[in-house]
């Protein structure tokens, strides 16, 4: 055999040889461990939030900054000065180091105030879940209708009142009573009769439920049975006896969605959230396996709360 062909075999050998070795070390269960290891750590460099809870940075960048001026702008109704703002951010900051390094700790594991907190912030995420664009006005006529006795227009009422305290006048009440009677049929000035009072002597277009909260439910449905434009009485309420001249009388209606709007529309909103806020956790829960191992019973709820 030639030099050069000794030679080519020599160098086939030896590449062989090393793909060889290659293969075999490629196959060694520690290289693929150390491998996985590298790509799993790559991994984490990648897609790791610096700023996160695990690691050593704390990044205070414009949304942060802007954060820390909103808060402070909501509670102060202005902004800080610049001095102000560095100290903001120096308190942000050793709260910032002092939370990682409790939760490294397992500090909050457990913590039923930590818990509350977290519950607190998922509600307003799963009643945010739920938002779509504002109502529309045939979504708030829709509430309307259905809700329509919580928005009802109440009877109002238009009256002039004097009153007499009975244990004042004792036995000569009802002598007090007619002789105030025919004065107003006469037209004498209603603020020259009766007792002294801190209650109004006339009240216009007074919704019943207010008429009930400053005279009382008794004199208020009293009022809603009274004829109109004479004198009438005595009515009884809380503070004594009354003679009572009933001038206007506006019966209740359903109210229109012009005149009740923005409390419809409150309400519309309030509704939407508590159901968004709903669909969310059962939605969640169907993700949990609840088992309930403890007693129940009465006996042992009462033995628990009697420690």
């Amino acid at each position: 055999m030639s030099r050069p062909a000794v030679q080519s075999s020599i160098s086939a050998s030896r590449v062989l040889g090393k793909q060889g070795r290659i293969a075999r070390f490629l196959r060694e269960p520690l290289v693929h461990f150390l491998f996985l290891g590298a790509l799993l750590f790559v991994t984490y460099d990648i897609f790791n939030d610096d700023r996160g809870i695990g690691s050593n940075r704390i990044v205070i960048d414009d949304g942060v900054v802007a954060n820390i001026v909103q808060r402070y702008t909501a509670v102060w109704q202005r902004p800080p000065t610049a001095e102000e703002l560095r100290g903001l951010v120096d308190s942000y900051i050793h709260e910032e180091v002092l939370y990682r390094e409790g939760v490294a700790m397992g500090l909050q594991d457990d913590d039923i105030v930590v818990k509350r907190r977290v519950r607190q912030k998922l509600d307003v995420l799963a009643e945010e879940s739920g938002r779509e664009s504002p109502p529309t006005d045939a979504d708030l006529q829709a509430y309307l209708d259905k809700h329509a006795a919580d928005y009802a227009m109440p009877t109002q009422m238009s009256f002039e009142q004097v009153m007499f305290d009975p244990e004042k006048h004792a036995r000569q009440i009802n002598v007090v009573l007619i002789k105030a009677r025919t004065d107003l049929a006469n037209g004498v000035d209603i603020m020259s009769i009766g007792d002294m009072t801190l209650l109004p002597r006339r009240e216009t277009r007074m919704p019943t439920e207010r008429i009930a909260r400053d005279f009382g439910e008794d004199f208020a449905q009293a009022l809603t049975s009274l004829p109109l434009g004479a004198w009438q009485g005595p009515v009884h309420s809380g503070y004594g006896l009354h003679l009572v001249r009933v001038t206007e009388r506006i019966p209740g209606r359903a109210a229109k969605l012009s005149e009740v709007r923005n409390a419809v529309e409150r309400d519309w909103e309030h509704d939407r959230r508590v159901k968004a806020a709903d669909d969310y956790y059962r939605n969640a829960l169907k993700n949990y396996q609840v088992v309930v191992t403890a007693d129940m019973s009465a006996a042992v709820l009462d033995k628990v709360a009697s420690k």
